[in-house]
């Protein structure tokens, strides 16, 4: 219950401008948080160790990053949020709403082609509850081949 307090009045777009835009969210050296996150994720999906028909994204949040090395790998993916606001944030983005945030700098030129591919394999954004013994209500059907968590079980766990 104090959990869900907590979040109750969660602001992804105060989050979004906080985390991923200047001066966090600096490119300029590789050695900075994000340019290094998304070096890693990049890294670890072109190793072809993981890949398949659906992955999981486990608490997504209102973010899109950690999916962009994975859309090249996967033809489905599944964005989850325990946040409605989290998820109508995805969603914009995932439809091309106008006012979406820009997640254009994190990608890797073209990025129309990566942006493009990502919003075509997003399939589905659902709620999750990490903390239930059935997190998305019930199996997702098919099963999926992998699972990715950024930042989000972390974040929950006692």
């Amino acid at each position: 219950a104090a959990l869900r307090e907590g979040y109750e009045h969660f602001d992804p777009r105060a989050y979004l401008r906080n985390n991923y835009l200047p001066p966090r969210a600096d490119f300029s050296s590789e050695e900075f948080v994000v340019p290094w996150k998304l070096r890693c994720l990049a890294e670890t999906f072109a190793s072809g160790e993981i890949q398949g028909r659906t992955l999981i994204d486990v608490g997504s949040g209102p973010t899109i990053y950690q999916l962009l090395s994975a859309c090249d790998h996967f033809e489905e993916i599944v964005a989850t949020d325990y946040l409605a606001v989290n998820r109508e944030e995805l969603g914009r983005w995932a439809r091309g709403e106008p006012g979406a945030f820009d997640w254009s700098p994190f990608i890797q030129h073209p990025w129309q082609d990566k942006e493009r591919r990502l919003r075509e394999r997003l399939r589905r954004i659902l709620p999750i509850d990490v903390h239930r013994p059935e997190p998305l209500g019930a199996p997702l059907r098919p099963p999926a081949d992998a699972l990715l968590s950024a930042f989000c079980l972390e974040a929950v766990s006692p």
